[in-house]
């Protein structure tokens, strides 16, 4: 790391071998495997009489499709190991992530267990969703090296780890994790502000309030909701999210002509809009689109959308798992 207490030098991104991992249930196990994966020694502790059993299935189930994904040279899951020792598990550890149970007493005791533990010069990330970074760092000792390192579910599969710092982080910090977790095959995201649920998650939870609204007014149902995402934007959301999507619907009049209800005349985009919010807007959408023509994004979208069509019908096939979509 950067920020040292002594004249030892500094571990750069690259150079982490071993990674503690502090809680083995379905998070945790996710990181191992992913870990593991990227060709890195694990460390995992968790209390649970049952946690190593569960932690090396978890691993186990977890491993083929890594597989398909591509494993770092020796990558392996012989590379586990496990302790119900905290001190034992962080003591060679050269990065810590924590992902026990969404419990803030809980998570204010073992972060403050860890900082003890691991060495002063070691980053320390919790998985945290809903915790702000500034309330982990309350009881930690060297505050400056602890940050919030959030996943998604599957942790080996879904690429993105939102990086979120407290009042006390280091901006050093910030940087080592961010090419920490890219080195090691994540697409980390810096989110700027501390707010519980960081970035995605307030996304998610926005849509599903909406959704919920839909069911509470006899709009639609559970499984026509899922559809009308799963079989319609949701395809594009994965590659190009909803404002370059947005932008190629509008046409050559970009996002403007979107948010003043062009294509829907009497109908504004956005509920009472903040004209300097929406402007804003406009203009990071073009850094978004950093030069590339319609045409170029179309074609590129399509030929994702070609790609992501073909393998769900492989596996709709293969499952039985219709639900009325393509008829």
């Amino acid at each position: 790391m950067i920020v040292k207490d002594n004249n030892t030098a500094a571990l750069q991104a690259c150079g982490v071998e071993t990674v503690g991992v502090v809680g083995a249930g379905t998070i945790g196990s996710g990181w191992a495997a992913h870990f593991l994966s990227r060709g890195l020694d694990v460390i995992a502790t968790d209390p649970s009489p049952k946690a190593e059993k569960k932690l090396r299935s978890a691993v186990d189930n977890a491993w083929p499709s890594l597989e398909q994904l591509g494993l770092a040279k020796n990558a392996s899951p012989d590379r586990l190991s496990f302790s119900t020792s905290l001190n034992i598990a962080l003591k060679d550890a050269d990065f810590i992530q924590e992902s026990i149970p969404e419990d803030e007493d809980i998570k204010d005791k073992v972060m403050a267990a860890i900082s003890l533990e691991a060495r002063p010069d070691i980053v320390i990330a919790s998985s945290a969703s809903g915790i702000v970074p500034t309330r982990l760092q309350a009881h930690c000792k060297n505050p400056q090296r602890m940050i919030v390192g959030h996943p998604f579910n599957p942790v080996y599969l879904i690429p993105l780890v939102e990086v979120v710092g407290g009042k006390h982080t280091a901006p050093e910090t910030i940087q080592w994790a961010m090419e920490f977790y890219q080195h090691c095959g994540k697409a980390p995201l810096h989110c700027r502000v501390e707010k519980p649920g960081h970035l995605a998650n307030s996304l998610q939870d926005a849509l599903l309030n909406e959704a919920i609204r839909l069911i509470a007014d006899g709009i639609a149902t559970t499984g026509e909701l899922d559809m009308a995402l799963t079989a319609g934007p949701g395809l594009r959301w994965a590659l190009i999210g909803s404002f370059l999507s947005a932008h190629i619907a509008a046409g050559e009049g970009g996002l403007r002509d979107i948010f003043t209800g062009k294509f829907d005349p009497g109908a504004l985009m956005v509920e009472n809009p903040d004209w300097n919010v929406i402007n804003r807007a406009i203009t990071e959408n073009q850094s978004q689109v950093a030069g590339r023509s319609l045409h170029e994004i179309e074609q590129m979208r399509d030929e994702f959308l070609v790609g992501v069509l073909k393998l769900r019908r492989k596996i709709e096939a293969k499952y039985g798992f219709n639900q009325g979509r393509f008829l």
